[in-house]
């Protein structure tokens, strides 16, 4: 309340005119809060200082503004008095009254509807720089597209689905070559290096090593890899149930996206409400820092030969502001992760409900944030509030680290060590946790428990099944990146290809008169960019629900509640499991 009462954003948004006043915000210019670029002479170009503030956008040559000439500097020298001369150094600027051109308001700037060369000098040569250009030309390609993009979408979704096929059935394959060719390759090497050392000209380290220390260095590697074998031989067989468990979630997660599809909709559903969400907190803030005081401060202009201060400011903030500015910004991080520890829950939820309890329900994910909100949000808020605070601590030992890392001297070195240290220890505790977090959830779907008993339990779990946790934990990640990078790279390749290509463009015509005029577009480059943005976002969707699907798939058959086979299940198992005997916990609405 205090921000909209004290503050204004057209100090953030608002334009300078050629005075440099803020269109809006300054006494002279209060009443005028749009800025319209005009000369004298149209025929010249346009520059930072040929703004006028107008109150609305000229729409026709009906009216006439006063515009600004060509910049020329002056000096002026006073008289002599006592020994002192004062000597005055300005700019000069011709007002005369030229018949507006048509202009369309957008973002509180005046842009020609009609000129098309006035246009394009404005986006040249005024401080709508150029990459603001870029952007509008890319846009406008991909919205003349709009229809190719839908298609786009269509097809990402479609090659998703054919990754998760393709991992279902030839997963468990995968997994055992992968095995094997380890095992080969290890071998491989010891018999190279057992080779190396009984033949000098097989020696592949005589090129870098006399004869004898090239012998002794074959012997030591084939010691090496015979040790390496022997431990990942031993590791694969103690492994074993642990390899048969990350199978059976992987195919087991396959087959729960399969069978409940509106799963893929929750990162839709989670990007609107963090989006909403961050939106909000950054309009907040956008009031909270017009708060602070506009000083015509930083780097000059320069001008027709002269320097020109005041049309690029800086604000100032008293102490109490910046509090509350740092108050802000860390509600907006505990809050955001706190949607996502939502949207981390809604899945755990749906796939609880649907694989434990055998529970139909309709748009389970929704029913999900239902439960977090209503049920859990305490919960939830803690997570959030840990997560946060250490990815803040993180940040904030970042740029204290690169603030000293052109420090000097012994005081530089050490605090460099510090922060360095400190740095890697709040990151690995992050990871930590999040790794923790990918769990909690899913134990408070569960067992509709607290964070702190949630976590408990799940350091139990994972601390009596390592190999597995590990293993799952790995083969997920790497299916992860390999999703993404499959599903997104193949869109996005295809999507070039079928945009640049105009052998495809005479095909489709063949087929279907007209096709390819679906594909007219005035920049290839920025529609390639929205497809792939749309292909990798549409990948990035199907592997965090495969990812968080696969580890509360994971948990549920470690504390044995899907196989329900308690004589396979340890104490620690069945201790967990004991709650669920008498039904769900969970509210079932």
């Amino acid at each position: 309340c205090q921000a909209t009462r004290d503050g204004n954003l057209a100090k953030l948004t608002h334009g300078f005119d050629w005075k440099g006043d803020i269109c809006g915000v300054d006494n002279n210019v209060a009443d005028r809060p749009l800025l319209f670029w005009c000369t004298s002479d149209l025929d010249q170009e346009l520059s930072l200082l040929d703004g006028i503030c107008v109150s609305k956008c000229p729409t026709g040559e009906e009216s006439r503004s006063w515009c600004p000439g060509e910049a020329k500097p002056f000096r002026q020298n006073g008289p002599v008095i006592d020994e002192q001369q004062q000597v005055m150094i300005g700019m000069v600027r011709n007002l005369t009254l030229v018949s507006n051109y048509p202009t369309r308001e957008a973002l509180g700037y005046c842009f020609p509807t009609q000129n098309s060369a006035l246009m394009k000098s404005i986006l040249d040569n005024t401080h709508v720089a150029s990459w603001t250009k870029q952007a509008y030309l890319a846009c406008h390609g991909a919205v003349e597209s709009w229809r190719f993009l839908i298609g786009v979408g269509v097809v990402s979704v479609g090659i998703g689905y054919l990754f998760l096929l393709v991992l279902w059935y030839f997963f468990a394959k995968l997994i055992y070559i992968l095995l094997v060719a380890v095992h080969a390759l290890l071998l491989f090497l010891t018999y190279a290096s057992v080779n190396a050392g009984l033949h000098e000209d097989r020696n592949f380290f005589a090129s870098y090593a006399s004869p004898p220390t090239a012998r002794t260095l074959a012997w030591g590697m084939a010691v090496l890899t015979v040790a390496v074998w022997a431990l990942y031989t031993i590791a694969s067989c103690y492994s074993r149930n642990a390899i048969n468990v990350t199978i059976d979630s992987v195919k087991a997660s396959c087959e729960v996206l399969a069978a409940v599809p509106s799963l893929l909709l929750q990162p839709l559903l989670h990007s609107a409400l963090l989006l909403t969400t961050l939106l909000s907190f950054l309009y907040g803030f956008a009031w909270l820092l017009s708060t602070g005081e506009v000083l015509p401060e930083g780097d000059s202009l320069r001008e027709g030969g002269i320097q020109i201060s005041g049309l690029r400011r800086e604000i100032d903030f008293t102490s109490r502001q910046w509090a509350e500015i740092c108050y802000w910004i860390f509600g907006t991080v505990w809050l955001c992760e706190t949607v996502s520890a939502l949207g981390q829950f809604a899945i755990s939820h749906a796939v609880v409900m649907h694989s434990c309890y055998k529970e139909k329900q309709w748009l389970p994910v929704l029913h999900g944030y239902a439960a977090g909100v209503i049920y859990h949000l305490g919960t939830l808020a803690v997570g959030g509030f840990i997560i946060g605070c250490l990815k803040i601590v993180a940040t904030v030992l970042a740029l204290i680290l690169r603030q000293v890392s052109d420090q000097n001297g012994v005081q530089g070195a050490v605090v460099r060590v510090i922060c360095c240290c400190c740095l890697q220890c709040v990151s690995c505790l992050e990871q930590l946790m999040t790794m923790v977090n990918d769990l909690v959830y899913t134990d408070v779907a569960l067992r509709s428990v607290g964070y702190l008993e949630a976590a408990d339990n799940v350091v139990r779990i994972a601390a009596s099944n390592p190999a597995t946790y590990v293993a799952i934990r790995g083969s997920a990640v790497a299916v992860r990146v390999l999703g993404v990078t499959a599903i997104g790279g193949l869109g996005t390749l295809l999507s070039y290809k079928v945009l640049s290509s105009t052998h495809i463009h005479q095909e489709l015509d063949g087929v279907f008169a007209g096709a390819s005029s679906m594909l007219a577009t005035s920049n290839i480059i920025g529609t390639t960019i929205a497809a792939g943005l749309i292909c990798f976002y549409i990948a990035i969707s199907f592997m965090m629900v495969f990812y968080q699907t696969t580890y509360t798939l994971m948990y549920c058959m470690l504390i044995g509640v899907i196989q329900g086979e308690e004589g396979d299940t340890s104490p620690q198992q069945r201790e967990l499991m004991s709650p669920l005997k008498g039904g769900s916990p969970l509210p079932r609405g």
